[in-house]
C-alpha cells in the first residue's frame, strides 16, 4: 500500500511537468512553419493536451493537500500537552484561589448602583496584591459625585482672593 501512495505522489509532481513538456514541444512544432500537414494538427493536439495535463496536475495536488490536512485537523484522538509552570509558595495566590476564598464560586455577588440614572452592575474587583495575601484588602468604594465646575470654579475664586489679600497685608 505504501508504495501505490509513493507511485500516486510521482504521479502528482510528475503531471505538470509533462504537461509543460508537451506544450514547449507543440509550441516549438508549430513555430517551423511547415506546410499544413498532419504535423501541425499534432501541434495543436499537444498544446492543448500539455495545458490540460498542468492544470489537472495543479488541481489535483491543491486538493490532496486539502484533504490530508482536514484528515489531520479532523482527528478525534489527538492530544495537545499543555506545559505549565507549578506555582512558588512565594508567589501570591491566582485570580481565581483569591475569588474563591473571598466569595462562593456559585454566585458571585453583583452590586448595583445607580450612576447619572443609570443601573451599573458592579462585580467584585480583583484583590489588591500583598506579599503573603494575608492582609484584607480594603475593599471600601466611596461613590460621592465630584463637585460641579461652578462650585470648583467659585472655591478656586475664593484661594485666589484669600492669597492677594495676604500679599496685600505682607507689603504693609
Amino acid at each position: 500500500m505504501n508504495m501505490m501512495k509513493q507511485l500516486w505522489s510521482l504521479a502528482r509532481i510528475a503531471l505538470p511537468g509533462v504537461g509543460f513538456a508537451s506544450a514547449c514541444v507543440g509550441a516549438y512544432l508549430v513555430s517551423l512553419e511547415t506546410e499544413y500537414t498532419w504535423r501541425i494538427v499534432l501541434a495543436y493536439i499537444m498544446i492543448v493536451v500539455g495545458l490540460l495535463l498542468i492544470l489537472i496536475g495543479v488541481f489535483w495536488t491543491i486538493c490532496n493537500s486539502m484533504k490530508s490536512k482536514m484528515y489531520q485537523r479532523g482527528g478525534g484522538e489527538q492530544h495537545i500537552h499543555v506545559y505549565t509552570v507549578e506555582r512558588p509558595s512565594s508567589f501570591p495566590p491566582s485570580y481565581e484561589d483569591s475569588q474563591g476564598s473571598r466569595f462562593s464560586s456559585d454566585a458571585a455577588p453583583e452590586i448595583v448602583v445607580v450612576v447619572d440614572g443609570v443601573d451599573v452592575v458592579m462585580s467584585p474587583a480583583p484583590p489588591l496584591y500583598s506579599r503573603d495575601s494575608s492582609e484584607a484588602p480594603d475593599c471600601t468604594w466611596s461613590w460621592e459625585q465630584p463637585p460641579r465646575y461652578s462650585q470648583v470654579e467659585r472655591i478656586q475664586q475664593g484661594r485666589v482672593d484669600a492669597e492677594e489679600r495676604r500679599e496685600a497685608l505682607s507689603k504693609h
